[in-house]
C-alpha cells in the first residue's frame, strides 16, 4: 500500500484513495482460496503485491484510478482481471471465482471503469438509482446501482461511445453521452439530479 502511495505521488495523480476488498472463491465449490497472490497493476506498473488471507480475502487501499489485477494460486488457473475502478473515498467489495487447474485464463480486452457519486439538487446522496451504460447495437452494456453513499462503479468498460442513463423505477433522471478513449484513466462522472 505504501508503495502505491509513492507511485501516485511521483506521477502527480489525484491523491484521493479508495479501498478494494476482494474475496476469492473456488468457482466449483465456493470455498475460499487461501494464500492467493494478487498483483495490482496501474498504468503498466506493479503497484503492490498482496496475499489473500485464510478467508480468501485481500484488501488494498489504492489511489483513485483503474487497475488490472493478476491473481494466482497453487492449483488454479491464473486470473487476469482488467479495468477495476477505484473511486476515491469509497470502499467496495468484489467476489471473483478461480477455476481449478494449471495455466492462465485469457486476458480479455483492455478496459477502464466509470465511477462517481450521485447527489440530489441540494447535495444529499441518492441511493438505489440504476446506472445503465449502453454502447449501441453490438457494443457492450453495463448496469449497476448506487449504494447508500450514492456511489457507483462500473468495471471492465471497453473504449467506445456510450449512452449513460440514470433511472429511478421507470423514470429517466439523466441521459448523457460518454466517450471512453483511454483505458488507463478512471472516467469520473459525479452526477447531480435536478428531480427525483
Amino acid at each position: 500500500m505504501a508503495f502505491g502511495r509513492l507511485l501516485a505521488d511521483e506521477n502527480e495523480v489525484d491523491q484521493t484513495f479508495g479501498t478494494v476488498q476482494c474475496t476469492l472463491l473456488d468457482r466449483r465449490s465456493s470455498v475460499p482460496v487461501r494464500g492467493a497472490q494478487v498483483t495490482c497493476i496501474w498504468r503498466d506498473e506493479r503497484v503492490s503485491v498482496l496475499g489473500a488471507d485464510a478467508r480468501g480475502t485481500f484488501v488494498a487501499e489504492l489511489p483513485q484510478g483503474v487497475y488490472d489485477l493478476v491473481i494466482s494460486a497453487r492449483g488454479y488457473l491464473s486470473l487476469f482481471v482488467r479495468g477495476i475502478g477505484v473511486l476515491g473515498g469509497y470502499h467496495q467489495t468484489l467476489v471473483r471465482g478461480l477455476v481449478p487447474g494449471e495455466g492462465r485464463t485469457p486476458e480479455g480486452e483492455p478496459s477502464t471503469a466509470i465511477a462517481g457519486y450521485v447527489h440530489d439538487r441540494v447535495g444529499r446522496t441518492v441511493s438505489d438509482v440504476a446506472i445503465h451504460v449502453n454502447g449501441g447495437q453490438r457494443a457492450a452494456a453495463y448496469t449497476t446501482s448506487t449504494d447508500r453513499s450514492g456511489a457507483y462503479v462500473l468495471h471492465g468498460v471497453v473504449p467506445g461511445m456510450y449512452d449513460m442513463i440514470v433511472r429511478s423505477g421507470e423514470r429517466t433522471l439523466v441521459h448523457e453521452h460518454v466517450a471512453i478513449a483511454h483505458v488507463k484513466d478512471l472516467v469520473r462522472r459525479d452526477l447531480r439530479l435536478i428531480q427525483l
